[in-house]
């Protein structure tokens, strides 16, 4: 049986794989095997630096006096909130809570408790508070 004697649905599929394998062939490099999946459908590769960097930024804190004493003085400012301290970033300070009921009860004295920071003596003239859910 010779390829023109197939049936035409045969006929197109094989032309197209024989020219899917010839675009291929064309893109690939020469002397190096052929990889069968297609460029689109591959997951972008991070480098190891970006990794690491990633990973250094992540457990580095900024070191300030400011959210030490925060730390230190939570309970005693804020002992009927729900929330911790987290983290000191850029001028914000991170609140934690636990669940998105928490965050919502707190968001209206986000305010009041901005104004009890700011009397603390190491508070920077500018900072703002967020809350986070963790």
């Amino acid at each position: 049986m010779t390829p023109d004697s197939y049936p035409i649905q045969d006929r197109y599929r094989l032309a197209r794989e024989r020219n899917a394998r010839r675009r291929l062939e064309a893109r690939a490099t020469p002397g190096l095997p052929i990889d069968g999946d297609a460029v689109e459908t591959r997951l972008p590769v991070a480098s190891v630096g970006s990794v690491m960097e990633g990973i250094m930024t992540a457990l580095m804190t900024e070191k300030s006096p400011f959210f030490d004493q925060v730390c230190d003085e939570w309970k005693t400012l804020f002992p009927d909130v729900a929330a911790t301290p987290g983290r000191w970033q850029g001028g914000k300070l991170f609140v934690y809570v636990r669940s998105s009921a928490q965050l919502f009860a707190l968001r209206p004295r986000l305010a009041k408790m901005r104004r009890a920071l700011a009397a603390l003596p190491t508070a920077p003239k500018r900072f703002s508070v967020h809350l986070e859910i963790h």
